[in-house]
């Protein structure tokens, strides 16, 4: 599968008033009564689920979880009756877009409460915009990702020159300097980084420390330093398998990549070459399982592009906010083949295909050997929608080995152990009250988080039928 080109960010900010049907404003206490609320922690390893529950909300934040035998509920509550219904945090898109209102009404109308943006790509060329709408309403919650390369102070992208001439030529950032950046780049508000080719062993060293102090998360897809010094170093998670999977391509393909990016391709058939079984890839189980690095594969993105038997994105119900003109490479509305795919021809389609599927048993055999998943749908790469991307990331987390709970997980409570989100991921006291609502059981099918009966975001109850009904249709 060939790689998207990452393009430059001419951040929009766009203010949409929200119509009152769509958030019920709450002023007051907020009873949700009577749900299993489902047990996410450990890494979804925990079952200490609450079978009758109280979960009560103020001002926009959980202020009490319990069984209902040990909750008063406040006598002036707006009471939810939730009996026979599931309660899970509001999931977390680590690695979205959002682009237009109508994003906003399809993350919210899948549950997708908090969406992480990267306001730049590694890679990026600047062949295009864009546009990340900062003030959504009704929209998600948007935390922002920051790039960081070794040479700027402005995370530019040097990609267009070679690589030994950057090398060579270019100057590195001093510590000092790196850790400015870091310090500025938190000041602003920003919620993490994103560690770029082109930054050396002792640079990701000081950018993963001062990120630490500074509450920030790091991803890494970096080039000029090896994935097992990253993980080492603390980096909070790897980002796409088609990138830390290259870690187990023989050393000289991936000499070659340090000096051409687009050597990527050749690396990529490589490690279609090694066995998953292999003591190299128990070697970077071993190391994954022992650290807290954890694996962003966005496995939707090559799943789709490659048609590993998933259903067509315009299938979706939110699908039919979006507009094909905000999507990369969308896939045909009919079939939902992507034009990747139908440009090869039958033998070099086999082979691609078989390459995908050779690197989702590579995440199946590190997941059994202990690594730790994150869940980022990497929309809007090849047609990936927003909203429903998540879900199917979390189906395919699912079809690598990880249970239901796990998968959940990896769209909640992760990003509060790995991140250090203190704010998200989990519903108990101090925490944001995202909370959905489900009329099926989610610990024994995934499919139940498209059954959501009720949305509380910040506190305040989703109209989510007036999601689909407003703004920018197609």
């Amino acid at each position: 599968m060939r790689r998207n080109k990452a393009v430059a960010v001419v951040f929009a900010v766009l203010a949409v008033s929200a119509t009152a049907q769509t958030v019920t404003p709450q002023h007051e206490k907020i009873a949700i009564v009577g749900a299993t609320l489902i047990d996410v922690s450990n890494f979804g390893h925990s079952t200490k689920d609450i079978a009758d529950s109280v979960v009560l909300i103020d001002e926009g934040k959980i202020v009490a979880v319990g069984p209902a035998t040990q909750i008063a509920i406040p006598s002036r509550s707006t009471r939810i009756d939730a009996r026979g219904k599931f309660l899970v945090p509001g999931l977390i898109d680590g690695f979205g877009a959002l682009r237009t209102q109508a994003f906003a009404n399809a993350y919210l109308y899948d549950g997708v409460t908090t969406v992480y943006v990267s306001t730049i790509l590694p890679n990026g060329g600047g062949d295009g915009e864009l546009k990340i709408v900062r003030n959504a309403s009704p929209g998600p919650r948007l935390f922002l990702g920051a790039p960081m390369t070794g040479y700027s102070m402005e995370g530019a992208d040097p990609s267009d020159k070679p690589m030994l001439d950057h090398r060579l030529h270019d100057r590195r950032l001093s510590n000092e300097q790196l850790i400015a950046r870091v310090d500025q780049l938190a000041d602003q508000g920003f919620r993490g980084l994103t560690i770029s080719y082109d930054v050396w062993p002792d640079q990701v060293d000081v950018i993963v420390a001062e990120s630490k102090r500074r509450g920030m998360a790091t991803l890494a897809e970096p080039a000029f330093t090896p994935y097992p010094y990253a993980i080492h170093a603390g980096v909070s998670g790897l980002l796409r398998n088609d990138h830390y999977l290259l870690e187990l391509a023989p050393p000289s393909v991936l000499v070659d990549r340090a000096d051409n990016l687009n050597a990527g391709s050749a690396a990529s058939r490589a490690i279609c070459m090694v066995d998953p079984a292999s003591s190299e890839v128990a070697d970077f189980g071993a190391q994954l399982a022992k650290s807290n690095t954890a694996l962003m594969p966005t496995l939707s993105m090559e799943a789709t592009a490659d048609a590993l038997d998933v259903p067509n994105p315009w299938s979706a119900p939110s699908a039919m906010l979006i507009k094909a003109a905000d999507l990369d490479d969308p896939v045909n509305p009919s079939t939902g083949d992507s034009a990747f795919l139908t440009s090869l021809t039958a033998e070099r389609r086999k082979r691609v295909r078989d390459c995908a599927w050779h690197k989702q048993a590579f995440d199946a055999r590190l997941y059994q050997l202990g690594a730790k998943y994150l869940a980022g749908s990497s929309a809007t790469s090849y047609g990936i929608m927003p909203g429903s991307g998540l879900h199917l990331e979390l189906t395919l987390l699912h079809r690598i080995g990880l249970s239901p709970r796990e998968a959940i997980a990896a769209a909640t409570s992760n990003f509060a152990d790995i991140y250090g989100w203190r704010d998200v991921g989990r519903i108990e006291p101090g925490r944001v009250a995202d909370v959905l609502i489900l009329d099926a059981d989610p610990r024994s099918d995934l499919a139940a988080l498209d059954h959501i009966d009720r949305i509380i975001f910040r506190g305040s109850i989703i109209n989510r039928q007036s999601l689909l009904e407003a703004h920018d249709k197609k």
